[in-house]
Parts: structure tokens; sequence; C-alpha cells
């Protein structure tokens, strides 16, 4: 009787051991998992949701500065060809020219949006620089003494003119085209 028990005690005690054990590691391994994938799609749903937060916070950065302008360009435009070579134009972009080269917009941004963004601040820089050109030209010498320095001095206040023109026809609708995006990426963060 004695060693019955003890055959029986020491199966019963290998097969829960091998039993209990073996489904107790494959339980602790997949619930381990499960949690894991868990924390993964948490902290990737935080990621989409701070870029998305990033990617609205810039877009309405750039839609202020991007109306101001907007509305800014025809004056400036006007008052350019009025008053002629030796004027300077102010044309502030402070949030495209910190955003640009930071290399962020890209990896934030619809390619359509960037692509517009890009439209509308690459003429901008055409004409600063023709201004640029047109106030060094006045500075270096008078357009009177120089051959052929007036019809340079022409040629970049052209060069202004066309940039500006450029950016307020890429530039009418962006603020409206900004304030879509800035709406559907809410929409996309709402949904998080």
């Amino acid at each position: 009787m004695n060693n019955f028990f003890w055959n029986d005690f020491l199966a019963n005690f290998v097969s829960d051991l091998l039993v209990g054990g073996l489904l107790g590691v494959a339980l602790t391994y997949w619930v381990g998992k499960r949690l894991t994938e868990f924390e993964r799609s948490r902290q990737r749903k935080d990621e989409k949701r701070a870029e998305l937060e990033k990617a609205v916070r810039y877009l309405e950065l750039l839609r202020q500065e991007v109306k101001y302008l907007v509305d800014r360009l025809p004056g400036l435009i006007n008052a350019f060809q009025q008053t002629g070579w030796g004027r300077e134009i102010r044309m502030p972009t402070p949030f495209w020219d910190v955003l640009r080269p930071s290399g962020e917009l890209p990896g934030i941004l619809d390619a359509r949006i960037l692509a517009s963004l890009t439209g509308f601040y690459d003429p901008i820089a055409y004409a600063k620089r023709g201004v640029d050109l047109v106030i060094e030209g006045w500075l270096v010498s008078v357009p009177s003494s120089v051959p052929g320095m007036t019809e340079k001095l022409q040629a970049f206040q052209d060069m202004a003119v066309s940039g500006l023109n450029e950016a307020l026809l890429f530039g009418r609708n962006l603020p409206d085209e900004l304030s879509a995006e800035i709406e559907r990426l809410k929409t996309d963060l709402a949904a998080l």
C-alpha cells in the first residue's frame, strides 16, 4: 500500500508538474506577448498622436504666415512697380525659414501640401533675391554712371516683381488648402 501511494503520488506530481508547468509557461508566454503587442500599439498610437499634433501646430503657423503674405503681396507688387529701384521690400517668412531647413516637414506633412507650400515660398525667395540685387546695385554704383547697370537693375526689378506675382498666384488658395488639411488632421487626431 505504501508503495502504491508513492507511485501514484510521483505519477501525479510529475504529470501535474509537466502539464501545469508547460501550460503555465505557454500561458505566461502568450499573455506576455499580447501585453507587449498592446504596449507597442499604444506607443505607436501615442507617437502618431504627437506627430499629428505637431503637424497641426506647424500648419497653423504656416497658414497665418501665408495669409499675412498673400494679403500684402498686391500692395508690395504695386509699391515696387511704382517706386522703382532701390525700394526695400520686407517679406518676412520666419516660420518657413525655420521649418524648411529643419527637415521635419517631409516626415509630417502630406506631399501635396508640402508641394503647395514650396510653390508659394520659392517665388518669394526668388523675389527677395531680386530685391537684394536691386538694392546691392544701388549701393555699389549710381546706375547712370556704370554702362549697362540701368538694364541690370531693371532686370533685377523684373525678377522681384515676377517672383511676387508667381507667389500671389500660388498663394491665393493656399490658406484655404492649409485650413482644410488642418481640419483633416484634427479629424484623424480625434479618431485616435
